[in-house]
Formats: C-alpha cells, structure tokens, sequence
C-alpha cells in the first residue's frame, strides 16, 4: 500500500511542479514585457530581465497555490485516464484514503511556501525594488525616515530623520491632556537607542504649559524615553507589508495596535501569510473533487478550464475580502479566512457526495 502511495504521491508532485515552473515562465515573459514599457537610459531590457529574475521569489510564493490547484488536477486526471482511480475504488480505497495521499505531496509546497516567506521574498524583493529605483535614478529607499510620526497614548512624537542604523534626529514631543489641551512639549537633538523598550535623548528642551497658558522651560543634557519602539520597527516602515516576514508583520503590527494605532493592513497580510498554507491544501480538495465529484465524467481540458476559473475566483474573493477589511474595518482574519473557508466547504462538500 505504501508503494501505491508513493506513486499517486508522486504523480501529483510531480504535475504540480510542472505547472508551477509553466506558470512561473509565463509570469516572467508578461511581466518582463511589461517592464519594457519603463525602459530609460540607465535601464534597458537587460536591466529588466535582471529585475523579473530578482522578483522571482515573490512571484513563486504567489503561484504555489494555484499550482496545487492545477497540478493536482493534471496529476489526478492522468490516473484517472488510464483508469488507474477506478481499479484503486474498486479494490476497495476509499476517495478519502487517495486524497491523503494527494494532500502529502501538497505540504512540501506548503512546507516551500513558508520557507519562502518568512526567509526569501524579505530580503530578495527590497533588493529587487532598491536595483530598479537605482537603475531608473530614482531615490532608493535604505531605511531612512523623514517626517515620522507615532503616538504614545495623550503624547503625539514627530521625528524629524531617522538614519539607517536606527539614530533619531529632531525629535518633537507633544503631550495633550485628556481635554485635547496642549500641556508640554519637549524637543531633542538627537536618540539613541539603548536597550529593550529604552532611548537615550541628547541635548532636550522641555515646555510645560499650565492651565493659565503660562511657559516654564528647562533644558537638559540627556534624558531617558521609555518606549518599546525599535530601530527594526523604524526600518519597517519603509517596506511593504507584503515584503514582510510574518514573525516581524506580527510583531510590528501588535506594537501599533498597543499604541492605538491603525494595524489592519498589516495584521491583514499577517494573516494571509499564516493561514497560506491551508489555503494551499484547500486548493488540493478543490482539485480533488473535481476529479471525484460532478466533473469526473468531462475531460481533462474542461477540468482545466473549471480549475482556472476556480483560481481566479479565489484570487478575487480573497482580494475582495481584504479590501473590505480594510475599508469597513471588520477583522483581517475573518477577511483572510472566508475565502479557505468557502473553497473547503465546497471541496469537502463535492467529495461527500461521492459513492
């Protein structure tokens, strides 16, 4: 038994490899093509190609999904041409025994995408952006700030530069009473961050405001600021949350809702990014229950032609639910997780109706 398992196990792998690299080629000659239409004098099509390739681990994570999908409709609809599922039911199998043996294959792409994501598309895709803002004279973003703001319950702070190496220049401080009332502001040269939830300010002017209006001013050489931002959280900024490993998605966005701050966007992507596995087997059920269910009778070109339609679907559905999220505020992992939900219920739906 464990050798049929091996080789349906292998047979679906093997389909999903295929079409992820088919997929994968096809994304890297539209998307290259569409990179022709930036061509300047420092950026030719050799430097464009350069860039498609450098954003290759992005596009992968993007397609390991679909690629189930596909893949496992391929590989199952080759056993089943050659009646090979048919003599497995007849000598008794259940439809659920073959879709473990289906599933196993699908969490090495699961096991891939996570790889991918928390080690890969963090470090390969700001590179890639940073290579193709250099190359068409375009500022390049090094993780330096300008202008930045954050709020600490009543106290708003402005920074007026944050360098790469995470110093803070011109650091405005304005602390407002429960009425709204401004009652002190603060301003200091310079930050350095010292230790956990801990910066050291240099050279602070100090205005406390009393309920008369009244100014008392006092300077300082140096003062302690308590507060759990981080130089790796500053440097976050600066990247999009897609680009973003989840371990720092989640720690960055749990600081900004600590701060009452907006973290929907972030806590979204988060999400998106845990719950990608399951919607990777998510898209194996689908898969399988087109090969078992209403569509076992059609052939392989329209179960293709069913299973990219269901893709695209689940793209848009899942597009569909973040933008919601986001503009109605209700909770990301609700948002992330209707659109697995709704592809499990189906699949899990189609395959009980099997005899």
């Amino acid at each position: 038994m464990s050798r049929l398992a091996r080789y349906v196990g292998v047979t679906v792998l093997s389909a999903m490899a295929i079409v992820l690299v088919l997929l994968l080629g096809l994304d890297v000659v539209f998307s290259f093509l569409g990179e022709l239409e930036d061509l300047r004098d420092n950026y030719q099509a050799a430097q464009a190609f350069t860039y498609v390739l450098m954003t290759l681990p992005l596009r992968l994570y993007d397609m390991i999904s679909v690629s189930a999908l596909i893949g496992g409709i391929v590989g199952l609809g080759l056993l089943a041409n050659h009646a090979e599922l048919t003599v497995m039911r007849a000598a008794g199998l259940s439809v659920w025994r073959i879709v473990l043996w289906v599933m196993q294959p699908a969490l090495l792409l699961v096991i891939g995408s996570l790889l991918i994501a928390e080690y890969v598309v963090p470090v390969s895709q700001p590179k890639a952006e940073a290579y193709k803002a250099q190359a068409l004279g375009q500022s390049v973003s090094s993780g330096e700030l300008w202008g930045y703001w954050q709020k600490q319950g009543n106290t708003f702070v402005q920074m007026h530069n944050v360098s790469p190496e995470g110093k803070l220049h011109g650091i405005s401080f304005y602390q407002f009473s429960a009425d709204g009332v401004l009652i002190n502001k603060q301003f200091a040269q310079q930050g350095d961050y010292q230790q956990e939830n801990q910066w050291l300010l240099h050279q602070v002017v100090e205005h406390k405001i009393d309920q008369k209006g009244q100014v008392e001013s006092k300077q300082q050489s140096s003062r302690v600021w308590h507060s759990e931002l981080t130089p790796d959280f500053l440097q976050l900024v600066t990247v999009s949350p897609e680009y973003l490993a989840p371990t720092r998605l989640y720690r960055y966005a749990d600081y900004l809702q600590g701060q009452g701050l907006v973290a929907t966007q972030y806590f979204l992507e988060f999400w998106k990014k845990v719950l990608a596995p399951i919607a990777t087997l998510s898209m194996v059920l689908v898969a399988c229950s087109f090969i078992f269910g209403p569509l076992r009778s059609v052939t392989m070109g329209l179960r293709l032609i069913f299973g990219i339609f269901a893709g695209l679907g689940f793209r848009y559905l899942q597009d569909f639910s973040g933008y919601a999220s986001l503009v109605y505020d209700f909770s990301p992992l609700l948002a992330a997780a209707l659109p697995i939900a709704f592809c499990l219920l189906g699949g899990v739906w189609a395959l009980a109706r099997v005899k």
